[in-house]
């Protein structure tokens, strides 16, 4: 049984060797319609390479510096023990705007179409984003038809829903076939926008000005609260201060009205004790609204920078144009692949009709 079994296997395997002689045999008869089908997609490839207009790709990359460190909440909580102040007032370890929010944030219609809004340099010209990219993507002619100008935009009293909905198309069109948003690492909070076009100067453009507006929007969002907080208390301060010199420039004055009081006579120094008291208290509490600024400053200062750009778009742009050395190796290994897949299925085609 199993002297069958391995005579079986040593024809199988004979049987397997013959094929492949065969067959490369075969193969070797028509190498040089092979050769020739390899240097033919080899020179097709270079054509369409030099003729078709490449893709540039614009790319920015920069690290979340996220303020909710130990450190700077440690700042914080060490000047308001000493003051006798509950910090947690002043802290905002919330993820309002963790990296995943980042990544959706600059995906979000609202950005894309503000910069769409924006202007831009090409070739020493301001143009607006929308204007530009409808002008290279053929549709703005059929924009005019409908009245639309985005040079008007702003001072708009009517049309403006068409205007808006041309808009969120176009940014829709953006985020499907020219935006990447991406995070090459979990591990880091490093993120990187990059935006593909035919066009080199729309795509660096683009990628330039919505990072731009994103990282604006992220800062004045993200110091809002404390900014808000810093001005209060800055008035605050400012108010106490003029009422606290007032009640010393009464008290001064009562001083100056009783030099040598008389001890038997109570009534006389009651003016004087309630300039005194009144004093005391609005020294008191400006020394808590100063120690309360200063958290706020620090609380403030602790927000920024929020954003630190680590590598912008420079021209020349990568781009998805091959080098002749890799058209010539990637054609003609691909044409070969190509030349025998055909070869060898025209073989397999003839041995199943015979």
């Amino acid at each position: 049984m199993n002297s069958n079994k391995e005579q079986l296997d040593d024809f199988s395997l004979k049987a397997f060797i013959r094929s492949f002689k065969n067959w490369y045999s075969f193969l070797f008869t028509k190498i040089r319609d092979i050769i020739n089908f390899s240097l033919l997609f080899t020179l097709i490839l270079i054509s369409y390479n030099y003729i078709k207009s490449p893709i540039h790709h614009a790319k920015t990359s920069f690290v979340l510096d996220s303020q909710s460190s130990s450190s700077s909440i440690g700042d914080v909580a060490s000047i308001a023990s000493l003051a006798g102040i509950n910090a947690s007032s002043f802290l905002d370890a919330s993820g309002l705007f963790q990296i995943d929010n980042i990544q959706e944030l600059y995906k979000s219609n609202s950005m894309i179409t503000q910069t769409l809004l924006s202007k831009s340099n090409f070739d020493n010209n301001e143009i607006i984003l929308i204007n530009k990219f409808g002008e290279i993507e053929k549709i703005n002619k059929k924009w005019k038809k409908l009245g639309v100008d985005f040079e008007k935009y702003f001072d708009l009293k009517t049309k403006k829903r068409l205007h808006d909905s041309i808009l969120i198309e176009a940014a829709e069109i953006i985020k499907k076939k020219h935006l990447i948003v991406d995070k090459p690492s979990r591990k880091t909070t490093i993120l990187e926008i990059g935006f593909d076009h035919k066009n080199e100067m729309l795509a660096k453009n683009f990628n330039e000005n919505l990072v731009s507006i994103v990282n604006e929007f992220y800062f004045k969002t993200k110091t809002q609260k404390s900014g808000k907080n810093l001005q209060i208390l800055q008035r605050q301060s400012d108010s106490i201060k003029i009422v606290l010199d007032k009640s010393i420039l009464v008290l001064a004055n009562e001083d100056q009205r009783v030099p040598t009081p008389n001890p038997l006579i109570k009534t006389n120094l009651v003016p004087y004790q309630k300039a005194m008291i009144d004093v005391q208290s609005n020294g008191a509490i400006y020394q808590q609204v100063i120690a309360q600024l200063e958290i706020a400053k620090v609380t403030h200062r602790n927000k920024t920078p929020l954003i630190q750009i680590i590598d912008k778009p420079t021209l020349p742009l990568e781009n998805s144009k091959l080098k002749f050395f890799e058209c010539l190796i990637y054609g003609f290994i691909g044409g070969l692949l190509i030349a025998i897949t055909y070869f060898s299925s025209l073989r397999f085609y003839h041995s199943l009709i015979k």
